[in-house]
């Protein structure tokens, strides 16, 4: 037997007329959830003083949550459009530009490319003044082993070689190359013609005994200082105590150093001529008290005096 249904109107009325706006069937069995979203409603504008019906629309509760749930993901995605793809993602805290991050990773490989040159250009700078100085680092010495099965009369003999080419060498050289007072005396050199680096007066001579192995010139500011002889660059270079330094590779196993200098206008491997302007003077590096030369010249790694071959 079919349930019998009441029917019920909520009724408003105005004026003389009462308008009925919505017809409830009671008794009936309870709807599932599913099914309410289904439920059909009607969305109706009213011009509040004719009444006329201007605008109506119907929809159901899942056509409501649908369209809610497609907005936010609209929105979402977009949102994460603009912050991926645009520079705002710059303002969100933690994140890093990209140009930026390949911006510090090439200045991180720049600078320990650098580091390397910089390390190289020490090691060889020292290396020049040890070789000048005539200062060998035992470290520095190739041990070769020696095989258990070498005989001692081979050991003696190698021994036996070893100590007649000394004997050879300083023979052969002994008339080219001798040393008094720090000064090498060889035909070589003597035979050189040096050109003044610059005019000026000597204020600190050459003094072996003190290990002042050089003249100190005082010479105008900013006068430029020649090379004394043809020769190539083989340190052009700054140091903490001697300012900025060149050294010039001449015939005859000759080099000369020009230290405290204001600017070096000459880069290591260039090609100069007896008299070509290699650098400024001035009054670089903690050892310099003023405006000054500092000139050495060495000859078969030994200093020598300048003022015997230079007329200042």
């Amino acid at each position: 037997m079919p349930l019998k249904q009441k029917e019920y109107c909520i009724s408003f009325a105005i004026g003389d007329k009462i308008i009925c706006f919505e017809q409830l069937k009671m008794d009936k069995p309870k709807k599932k959830l599913l099914h309410k979203l289904k439920d059909k409603y009607r969305i109706v504008l009213i011009n509040d003083t004719t009444y006329e019906e201007k605008f109506s629309f119907s929809l159901t509760p899942m056509n409501v949550f649908v369209g809610f749930s497609s907005f936010l993901v609209f929105f979402a995605t977009i949102l994460i459009m603009l912050i991926v793809f645009t520079p705002l993602r710059e303002y969100i805290p933690g994140y890093t530009d990209t140009e930026t991050k390949h911006k510090v990773a090439k200045l991180v490989f720049e600078t320990d490319s650098l580091q390397k040159a910089l390390s190289d250009r020490e090691s060889y700078y020292k290396n020049m003044l040890n070789i000048m100085n005539d200062n060998i680092d035992e470290r520095d010495t190739i041990v070769v082993p020696i095989d258990k099965k070498t005989s001692d009369a081979q050991l003696d003999k190698k021994y036996a070689l070893d100590d007649k080419f000394k004997k050879d060498f300083e023979e052969m050289t002994k008339d080219n190359y001798s040393v008094e007072d720090g000064d090498a005396k060889t035909p070589s050199i003597e035979n050189l013609s040096f050109f003044s680096p610059v005019t000026g007066i000597v204020s600190n001579a050459f003094d072996y005994t003190n290990d002042h192995y050089a003249v100190d010139v005082v010479t105008k500011p900013n006068e430029p200082v020649k090379s004394v002889l043809d020769g190539r660059v083989v340190i052009s270079t700054w140091t903490p105590e001697t300012g900025n330094i060149m050294a010039i590779q001449h015939k005859n196993n000759v080099i000369s150093v020009y230290k405290h200098n204001a600017v070096l206008l000459k880069k290591v491997g260039t090609f100069v001529n007896a008299g070509d302007a290699i650098a400024i003077v001035g009054n670089s590096g903690e050892l310099s008290t003023g405006p000054h030369l500092h000139l050495e010249i060495w000859a078969n790694g030994n200093p020598v005096n300048p003022e015997k071959f230079i007329n200042f």
